[in-house]
């Protein structure tokens, strides 16, 4: 069976301890009694747990209804076991098992009591733990006894003395019952001097120790009432009372210091008498951590009895059990262990005060090797574990301080070799040892390496102070001089910049190592386009050899497949072609870059006439997604608005339409660029009719020469146009040999021996009817002709093809609701498409071209439009005005026919 893993933790701290604490700072007085290092208190730690339970019930005069007071409790105590030399205590029947630990510091003080009297060793036993408070030690008979003894001996010869001594001895018992509590600000002596001089006391011999015990004590010069000091400045000193004096019913002390020289006067209720020069005892609790060698260890506060050193128990931390405020000035403590063992008195200037049980840091360094697996790692003191080192076994740690904690155990601070704080660790954990170059040995080297890792840091020693984080100098290239194997198992280079300035150490993960001054090769993958020819592009770093020119790069897109932080401190890109030819490093300053394989935008203006029919104009120059082509775009012209030199070799210009639209990126191969708005020119033949008589003829764009109205219904020929980038063809119009100007195709119509039935008989677009109140269509017979008029004013002239013999009607009426798609007369052999009824519903109409029973469309039938009737009585139309009217026109609107 294995061995079940055990991490220890911090040892428990003595319950005992802890209560006597806990009794300090109720202000009742702790187990010290005298502090006879002969015999230390034994202590069962399962009791002690068992009462560290029991720890923080309410205060007396707090207690819940039915809780026995201290004087019950005090009752609850026997003492029939005492002996000669020993008072036994211990517990009767009828203790609460929730006020056992009241019942025992209730033991404990008049443990204390009975020891200042009967000065015989004091005994609890408590459940089953013996707790010892030895006797004192008897002492050499002082000076001050003596006197006294005289002075008794006097008294028994002068029976005046004896009875001013019996007064003195009644007054000193008044005096001590009545110090147990703080007076309140005392009434001043009289100051009426020739009244005092005549009523000066008689002195009472005293011999006594007092401590003053109130806060608000006044300390007079004289027995007049002159102040000499109060409060805080006599609070808890000793002194020794040799007279007292009764004024004014008040007793007053004579108070001298450890010199004998006399302090003042004070009120004997201000203070308590003490069993020595030590002084009472006052509530004090804290750590004290002994980091100061040569220093005594009392084992009595009266006669300065030195056990032991403070080199013997050294950088150990004690708890603070009570102070004495001596005679001498001094401030001692009352020392135990974390065992209750007490240690002695020491002098507060001694010993480092802490709050905390860890003690006061001491330092620590070196390294120490984990050697056991079951102790905690710790990131306080209160034992909050983060970590093991079963985690670390065999591992280096780096101490830079240690605690040595009232426990007993000395705990390190711990660094891991990388300089990451770990915590705190029981030194018992591991062994201390010695290394001589932990950082490794130097080695030569000599490379060029670029930082890499923007995690990484610069370090300025191998203590890992920081430096610099590699966030600062990240993708620079420096040159690496030399490099450490650490005891961590990693690498650092010692590196230097282009000006010889050392910059530090850094982890070789953190690099990335070059094959020249160049640095490392690193990915990258951008375009850039060359705008100037000054930009060469080199064989090199140094700038000496150039691959490709500037010349031969301007205005190309090439790609950037990798890059160079060179030492120098310059950004080079490597750049090939779309063949995959290298053409160089080029200084990243001089150039742009973009993700893009079309390249950077440059500037372009002009105008673009598409020269190709079905070739795609694209939204998108990667991914080559279009949305229309030139099919439906054809000869018109475009402004060009900014262009790129694409990757792939051609250009693209960004097109707009004259209304300020974009319409994507065309191929520059695919149109003729022009200057000018109205495009380039292009080769066309034609004969026209002009079909508009106010249209107008300009010589230049657009600068007008006149109207058509002197060539309306006039045949002339077109020799060429201009597709202008306002949408309207243009044609360059002559009269035979003479040019007449430019005119909109829109007011003309092509002339041929019959009519393009399958077209609007117009090419500009048909009228929007609702922006014509007075719309009407009038139909004029002898010349085969369908205005749309709005009014007087013509919108719109359509080629027509009335009834034959006259069988169209003439006169006025209105559009009437039936119409349709087609219909066919099988008496007539033919019908038509898109009809509208203008008389007798359905047998007058609007229709298109003539169509067979087929649905096809009578081409002989068709080619009469516009020349002559044709009909039975409909105004045959274009297929496209026939649909117009079908569409558009409202029921009502007037027709007139003549």
């Amino acid at each position: 069976m294995r061995k079940a893993k055990i991490i220890r933790t911090r040892q428990v701290v003595s319950p005992l301890l802890t209560l006597l604490a806990a009794v300090a700072l109720s202000g009742v007085t702790t187990v010290h009694a005298s502090d006879n290092t002969d015999k230390t208190p034994a202590v069962n730690e399962s009791v002690q747990s068992s009462a560290t339970s029991q720890q923080g019930q309410a205060a007396a005069t707090d207690r819940k209804a039915g809780t026995l007071s201290d004087d019950d409790l005090e009752k609850l105590i026997d003492r029939s076991d005492a002996t000669p030399t020993q008072d036994i205590l211990k517990m009767k029947d009828g203790v609460p098992s929730d006020q056992q630990e009241a019942w025992l510091t209730v033991a404990k003080r008049v443990a204390d009591q009975d020891l200042s009297t009967s000065h015989r060793e004091q005994v609890i036993l408590y459940n089953e733990t013996k707790i010892v408070v030895p006797a004192p030690k008897a002492a050499a008979p002082s000076a001050e006894s003596d006197a006294s003894n005289q002075a008794s001996n006097a008294s028994a010869q002068n029976p005046s003395s004896a009875a001013s001594s019996a007064a003195a001895s009644s007054s000193s018992s008044s005096a001590a019952a009545s110090s147990s509590s703080q007076s309140k600000p005392e009434a001043a002596p009289a100051k009426n001097e020739a009244a005092s001089a005549a009523a000066t006391p008689a002195p009472v011999t005293d011999n006594r120790y007092v401590s003053v015990t109130d806060k608000n004590a006044v300390l007079y010069a004289d027995l007049n009432g002159t102040k000499k000091q109060e409060g805080a400045a006599v609070y808890q000193r000793t002194f020794k009372s040799q007279a007292k004096y009764q004024k004014d019913g008040v007793t007053y002390l004579a108070l001298y210091d450890a010199n004998q020289t006399l302090q003042g006067y004070m009120n004997q209720a201000s203070i308590k008498v003490a069993a020595g020069a030590g002084g009472v005892w006052t509530n004090a609790s804290g750590y004290a951590s002994l980091t100061k060698p040569g220093q005594d260890v009392y084992g009595n506060l009266d006669t300065k009895q030195v056990i032991k050193k403070s080199d013997d128990v050294l950088d150990n931390t004690y708890f603070i059990s009570g102070a004495y405020h001596h005679l001498d000035g001094q401030v001692y403590y009352s020392l135990y262990d974390s065992h209750n063992n007490w240690l002695g008195y020491m002098a507060g200037s001694g010993f480092e005060t802490v709050n905390s049980a860890e003690g006061a840091w001491a330092a620590a360094s070196g390294y120490a090797k984990v050697v056991d697996k079951n102790y905690a790692i710790y990131n306080s003191f209160k034992f909050d574990a983060t970590g093991s080192t079963d985690h670390y076994y065999q591992q280096y740690f780096k101490k830079v301080g240690q605690y040595h904690h009232v426990n007993g155990a000395v705990y390190y601070s711990v660094f891991d070799l990388f300089g990451h704080w770990l915590g705190y660790v029981n030194s018992a954990a591991v062994q201390n040892v010695t290394i001589a170059n932990p950082e490794g040995t130097w080695q030569a080297d000599d490379r060029y390496v670029t930082v890499t890792d923007n995690r990484a840091t610069l370090y300025s020693d191998f203590n890992w102070t920081k430096k610099q984080a590699a966030t600062a100098v990240m993708l620079q290239t420096f040159k690496s001089t030399g490099k450490y194997h650490n005891l961590n198992g990693l690498t650092y280079l010692s590196l230097y910049d282009k000006d010889g300035n050392w910059r530090g150490y850094i982890n070789q993960q953190s690099i990335t190592a070059g094959v020249s001054d160049g640095g490392a090769w690193l990915p990258a993958n951008a375009y850039t386009t060359f705008t100037a020819a000054n930009v060469n592009a080199y064989a090199d770093f140094n700038q000496q050899k150039v691959a490709t020119s500037g010349a031969g790069l301007v205005n190309q897109t090439v790609n950037i497949s990798g890059q160079y932080h060179a030492f120098g401190g310059v950004v080079y890109y490597s750049i090939y072609d779309v063949r995959g030819k290298w053409l160089g490093y080029v200084d990243a300053s001089q150039v742009k870059t973009t993700s893009s394989a079309a390249g950077l935008w440059l500037p372009h203006d002009g105008y673009l006439t598409t020269t190709q029919s079905g070739q795609m104009i694209y939204t998108n120059l990667d991914s080559f997604a279009g949305g229309r082509t030139t099919t439906a775009n054809y000869q018109r012209t475009f402004r060009i608005m900014g262009e790129y030199k694409h990757y792939n070799g051609a250009t693209y210009y960004s097109l707009y339409d004259g209304k300020g639209n974009w319409m994507g990126y065309l191929n520059s191969a695919l149109g003729s660029e022009s200057k000018e708005a109205q495009g380039v020119w292009m080769n066309y033949n034609a004969n026209v009719l002009i079909t508009a008589s106010n249209a107008a003829l300009y010589s230049s764009f657009f600068n007008m020469t006149r109207d058509t109205s002197s060539l309306y219904g006039g045949v002339y020929q077109v020799s060429g146009k201009y597709s202008h980038v306002n949408g309207t063809t243009y044609y360059s119009l002559y009269d035979g040999n003479r040019w007449l100007g430019y005119l909109a195709s829109w007011a003309t119509t092509p002339y041929m021996d019959y009519y393009d039935w399958t077209k609007p008989s117009q090419s500009k677009p048909y009228p929007d009817v609702n922006m014509y109140p007075n719309l009407s269509i009038e139909v004029d017979i002898a010349k085969q002709r369908v205005y749309i008029k709005n009014g007087s004013t013509n919108l719109y002239t359509m080629y027509a093809s009335t009834g034959i013999d006259n069988s169209t009607p003439r006169g006025h009426f209105a559009i009437q609701t039936e119409r349709g798609y087609s219909f066919y007369n099988a008496n007539e052999g033919m019908g038509a498409r898109y009809w509208t009824s203008f008389l007798d519903h359905g047998v007058y109409l609007f229709h298109s071209v003539p169509t067979d029973a087929n649905g096809n469309y009578i081409v002989s039938q068709a080619k009469m439009l516009g020349k002559q009737p044709g009909s039975h009585g409909c105004v045959r139309l274009t297929i496209p005005d026939a649909q117009w009217i079908n569409a558009h026109i409202k029921v009502g609107t007037p027709v007139y026919i003549y």
